[in-house]
């Protein structure tokens, strides 16, 4: 589809912790698609992100529904090189930060089973990643020094095999609980739609925050949202 309409169209990827446009609309997740500035797919069509609503675009994972994607923008593109306004979809609503994630028991690799959700009073941050993922590696060393009397910690391996898994938790020495992604699990985090995906609970099991992706302060902005929380 690229291709199609180069060179008049230029398509640009921005990191959702640099994007000018997801700051202006509040988007926090991802995707977002803009033609220009106007917001013309939100990331709620893509998928559920714990609402029972199905988005214009579920499940993505079907051929159907990328195919619809594809229609629609190629239709609001060619209506932008005829010189005629995109109508915007209005901004995001600030998320509800007592959003609660439903109670679910996990096994990790030792065999320790837990609930992902349920902090007992201290907050957690669950760290969804992949082997094959440069930043999720470089990002678990990091984790584990978070972790200790006033954060725990949890990371759950999507998308990699258990072997995989295994040997860089071995490499990396990491200490914090390792989880394999369950069907179930995927669909709490909602996909997830990045890796890495970092989701902050609170001691009551709210989640505060959630970071999509790896963009350069990553971990300069957990850390701050850490130290709002404590």
């Amino acid at each position: 589809m690229v291709r199609d309409y180069q060179p008049r169209v230029r398509f640009a990827v921005q990191d959702l912790g640099a994007s000018p446009l997801a700051d202006r609309f509040g988007i926090d997740k991802y995707p977002a698609v803009f033609v220009d500035d106007a917001l013309v797919a939100r990331p709620e069509d893509f998928f559920g992100w714990g609402s029972k609503a199905k988005g214009r675009y579920m499940p993505w994972s079907e051929t159907a529904s990328k195919r619809a994607f594809q229609s629609d923008l190629r239709k609001l593109v060619s209506l932008r090189l005829e010189g005629r306004a995109i109508a915007s979809l209005a901004p995001e609503a600030a998320p509800a930060a007592t959003l609660t994630l439903e109670p679910l028991d996990v096994t990790d690799l030792s065999g320790k089973r837990f609930s992902l959700t349920r902090t007992a009073g201290k907050p957690r941050l669950i760290d969804v990643w992949a082997t094959w993922c440069p930043p999720c590696l470089q990002s678990l060393s990091w984790l584990d020094h978070l972790a200790g009397p006033g954060l725990s910690v949890v990371t759950v391996a999507v998308e990699s095999k258990r072997e995989n898994v295994e040997k860089v938790v071995k490499q990396l020495a990491v200490e914090s609980p390792v989880v394999m992604a369950t069907k179930e699990i995927r669909t709490l985090v909602g996909g997830p739609p990045a890796v890495p995906t970092l989701i902050l609970i609170d001691g009551q099991g709210h989640v505060r925050k959630t970071f999509y992706g790896a963009p350069p302060d990553l971990h300069e902005q957990v850390e701050r949202a850490l130290a709002e929380l404590r």
